[in-house]
């Protein structure tokens, strides 16, 4: 009898000529699908990280909006886009327009940006014309346009409360009743804690204003000349702030609210003037004021106003000012520390009672 075949396994694959066997290309295939999923992952997350980040941008605008809707202020616009995937967070807002007790700023487009991984810093463009409009009952309306717009930067807490806040404008001008006035620059900045405060003993906004280049019309005290050289003013509003209608002043000034004036500062032809103190509120809601002055060149302040007095006042307040005068300037020069005063809606330098002021309506 022939002998039965014997049953043996079968051979094992041998790569080919042309490439690894099939188990080493199945690997091969895992290894790139697995590699494939390490990177797509993390764009995955992050590309629905950025959308849920914008969203949170334009919804926060929107409620920001309600809200100074709800306290009676006019917010407009032309349209809000938010934008940027996948370097920046970016809102553009088209003909911004916001209106509040005798004060509406329009513009043509606001630009807000900030990097996704620090989207509390955000930078602001204003870009195109500018005009802020402040309207004052019996008092000439007075406008303020940047015609190319200007820039800024808002830096805000995690809580979504505003820190600190730096714009800039510069070519601009300033309209009195229709009389333009250039500006050559002209910086804002605000800083708040963190908490309002629960007194008044601490600042709960502290507000900075520079203007540079300042030409006047023609007409100015020829004793002063048309250009002022710089204006400054640093104050501090004690308390938590007010909003600005007649209610919630009036609460705050019976609490004991004032505003500290830590610099007032003008820098006008031979005029140079620094000032210091306290402003409230009185009992009609009309500033008043206990500040303390420094001034440089006081002959030709006295020589600019001297039409505004009667003659007797005239020739008491050169008495004064000679008798006041320390030579503790630059120089030598003589300066005059006197203080000043607003009350009664009339504003005196020493006893002296210089100009009337006009009517504050909230």
């Amino acid at each position: 009898m022939r002998p039965s075949p014997t049953t043996s396994a079968p051979p094992s694959p041998r790569p080919g000529p042309d490439g690894p066997g099939p188990r080493r290309r199945l690997t091969g295939r895992r290894i790139g699908l697995l590699m494939a999923l390490l990177v797509l992952l993390p764009v995955a997350a992050y590309t629905v990280w950025w959308w849920q980040a914008a969203r949170a941008v334009e919804n926060g605008l929107n409620v920001w909006i309600a809200d100074q809707r709800a306290n009676g202020a006019v917010v407009d616009h032309g349209g809000l886009a938010v934008g940027g995937f996948p370097l920046t967070l970016r809102a553009v807002l088209e003909r911004p327009h916001m209106a509040t007790r005798g004060a509406e700023w329009q513009g043509t487009r606001l630009v807000a940006e900030a990097p996704p991984w620090n989207p509390t810093t955000v930078a602001l463009a204003f870009q195109g014309e500018q005009r802020l409009s402040v309207v004052q009952a019996g008092q000439p309306p007075v406008d303020l346009v940047a015609p190319d717009g200007g820039r800024g930067e808002a830096v805000w807490r995690l809580s979504g409360t505003l820190e600190r806040l730096a714009l800039r404008f510069t070519g601009l001008t300033a309209q009195v009743a229709g009389v333009p006035m250039p500006v050559a620059a002209l910086d804002v900045g605000a800083t708040q804690p963190g908490q309002p405060p629960d007194g008044h003993g601490t600042a709960g906004l502290t507000v900075t204003l520079s203007a540079d280049g300042l030409t006047l019309p023609d007409g100015a005290p020829v004793a002063l000349g048309r250009e002022v050289r710089r204006a400054e003013l640093t104050l501090r509003v004690m308390g938590a702030p007010p909003r600005p209608e007649p209610a919630s002043l009036s609460a705050w000034s019976r609490d004991g609210g004032t505003v500290e004036v830590d610099r007032l500062a003008l820098d006008w032809g031979p005029l140079g003037a620094v000032l210091s103190g306290t402003l409230a509120l009185d009992a009609q809601l009309q500033p008043q004021a206990a500040l303390t002055a420094e001034v440089r060149g006081a002959p030709a302040v006295l020589d600019a106003v001297k039409p505004l007095m009667r003659p007797n006042e005239a020739a008491i307040a050169r008495t004064v000012l000679t008798m006041l005068a320390r030579p503790t300037g630059p120089n030598g020069e003589p300066v005059v520390t006197a203080p000043v005063t607003v009350q009664d809606r009339a504003l005196f330098v020493g006893p002296l009672r210089v100009a009337a002021m006009p009517r504050v309506v909230w």
